[in-house]
């Protein structure tokens, strides 16, 4: 049941978990309006667990009439106090297990990601000076590493993954938490072929040769 909780944002440093009181009258079997009445008559509540957010969205395309519909977004804390609100019926208490579940799983991405960010962030020097003093070092060096590890590590351009976010935001934020773990392996074997003097094209090789056979094993274990 993955669509019961989301991320907020694609930039990994920035997302939260959050549901919604859609999801919440879909699976709880409810009604959507009545859940959203039940939000608005008791917002303070909510408040004081976090920001209630909200989006407003715009009715289908192609549609006669109707109005933007705005969707309240819901942290863990506030999802589950909408809930102890709910009739205690068999689908509802269904629906919580299955949420606190899926909250759980996601919390536990950002928290994976967060880590791998870290130890990503300890290489960052080491890789800028090993490129700084690379024999074939050139203004663009820098960026062209930086675009070769991305596509390695996710298997796309680098158009592609800076298309996941806004303008601006870190190209590293951008990764999940297993790209970003195949991006510092990849670092770290870029380093050592820098400081031997290999040439681009022959560290371009090597990387593509080791990101293309990890893919395989990985796909070979599943």
């Amino acid at each position: 049941m993955k669509d019961l909780a989301f991320l907020t944002s694609p930039d990994m440093s920035k997302t939260e978990v959050v549901t919604n009181h859609v999801v919440i009258a879909q699976y709880a079997g409810l009604n959507k309006i009545s859940v959203r009445k039940l939000i608005d008559n008791n917002k303070q509540d909510l408040e004081d667990l976090g920001i209630l957010s909200f989006e407003m969205t715009k009715p289908i395309k192609g549609s006669t009439g109707g109005r933007p519909t705005k969707i309240y977004q819901l942290n863990r804390n506030q999802a589950m106090l909408l809930i102890t609100w709910l009739d205690n019926t068999e689908p509802v208490r269904a629906f919580k297990l299955a949420l606190v579940k899926r909250f759980d799983e996601l919390e536990k991405t950002i928290q994976t990601w967060t880590k791998e960010r870290a130890a990503e962030k300890a290489t960052t020097r080491s890789l800028t000076d090993a490129v700084q003093n690379w024999e074939h070092t050139n203004p663009h060096a820098q960026s062209n590493f930086r675009k070769l590890l991305t596509k390695c590590a996710t298997g796309l351009p680098y158009t592609k993954v800076q298309a996941r976010g806004d303008k601006g935001v870190p190209m590293v934020d951008l990764l999940t938490a297993e790209e970003l773990q195949k991006y510092k392996r990849l670092k770290a074997l870029v380093i050592p072929l820098l400081d031997f003097g290999e040439e681009y094209n022959d560290i371009k090789a090597t990387l593509e040769k080791y990101a293309t056979k990890k893919a395989e094993t990985t796909t070979e274990t599943a």
